[in-house]
């Protein structure tokens, strides 16, 4: 399942190689573009910072993934949409983040400060350590500067 698939330029690849599809996007414009590329996949239109939508919510998923769209949720949004989408793995399944994020707080605000007026105030980005304190098996790549991939079984 992808959460915030947009134009579903990961999801395609994944589907492309034959696995099933199903994802959550805030736009319709989103879900035609996407269902463009996959015709057979099960993409539904929702605000997942309500919940997801209940097709969505009657299966489970051997990875959920969700790349620069979680950033939209608060600290506290975040911690209680990981502890939902847990219930929706399968036995072994996994969480896969790609994101802005950051080891620390201050590896953010370093960041912040570097990026000076092109930082985006109205997104929350993510703090490892932070989300540690709820998810302490949350482990944590950062690719660049600025990113990382997040992962939580």
């Amino acid at each position: 399942m992808d959460i915030g698939f947009g134009t579903g330029t990961l999801t395609t690849k994944l589907y492309e190689q034959g696995c099933s599809i199903y994802g959550q996007d805030f736009s319709s414009r989103m879900i035609e573009l996407s269902s463009e590329k996959m015709p057979n996949a099960h993409l539904y239109q929702g605000d997942f910072s309500k919940e997801l939508v209940e097709p969505l919510q009657n299966f489970c998923y051997d990875y959920i993934v969700a790349t620069y769209s979680l950033h939209h949720l608060t600290d506290d949004q975040k911690k209680d949409f990981f502890l939902e989408l847990r219930n929706h793995l399968k036995e072994n399944g996994k969480i896969i983040i790609g994101n802005v994020a950051f080891e620390t707080r201050k590896d953010l605000e370093h960041c912040k400060l570097k990026a000076g007026d092109i930082w985006d105030n109205d997104e929350i980005y993510f703090v490892v350590e932070e989300l540690r304190k709820d998810f302490p098996d949350l482990s944590f790549t950062q690719m660049s500067d600025c990113a990382g991939v997040l992962i939580l079984d």
